[in-house]
């Protein structure tokens, strides 16, 4: 009888690892991005109807009190030139920059001093964008990869990106897989 049920058991086992190593592409988590209508840094209205210009859309949350967000400026503009080719857009969102007309000239001067040539939107504290879904981040910088139907691509990546680059190419593919 102990032998049935080793044998049986050892059977699960062997069955449940290999369900483990299948691809797990099934596995990819895709949820929607709230939509928005929000304006960048400059003034210009930008919507959730951008990711469908894009394969893929990485979204980095940052705030003008993060210097670990600062500090990967620089790497993320390498990126955003970088993916352009490939059809893959980046976009920051200086998280709060639309509290105050101080906050977002900060947050002005910071993407300046830094020469970031990417979008950045400055969410208003009143829409659901900020409301719904920035006043729940656990931390920043969170960068979130989107696919162009809108749906986040996997868990977020909370930290500096360049550190992460495996993750977020990973997720990239994902995201440009249909």
């Amino acid at each position: 009888m102990k032998r049935i049920i080793s044998a049986a058991m050892a059977a699960v086992l062997t069955l449940s690892l290999a369900a483990c190593g299948s691809s797990g592409d099934e596995l990819v988590s895709r949820t929607p991005f709230p939509q928005f209508s929000e304006v960048d840094t400059q003034g210009n209205t930008v919507t959730s109807d951008i990711f469908a210009d894009y394969d893929a859309t990485i979204i980095n949350f940052w705030n003008n009190g993060c210097g670990t967000c600062i500090a990967e400026m620089p790497e993320l503009e390498e990126f955003y030139q970088a993916f352009k080719e490939k059809n893959i857009n980046l976009i920051g969102v200086a998280s709060d920059s639309g509290e105050s007309d101080e906050q977002l000239k900060t947050a002005q001067e910071i993407l300046s001093e830094k020469g970031v040539t990417y979008t950045n939107l400055s969410p208003d504290p009143e829409n659901e964008l900020y409301q719904d879904f920035i006043s729940q981040l656990a931390g920043y910088p969170t960068t979130y990869v989107v696919d162009s139907e809108g749906n986040i691509v996997g868990a977020p990546i909370i930290g500096n990106v360049k550190e992460q680059k495996d993750t977020l190419n990973r997720r990239l593919e994902q995201a440009m897989e249909k």
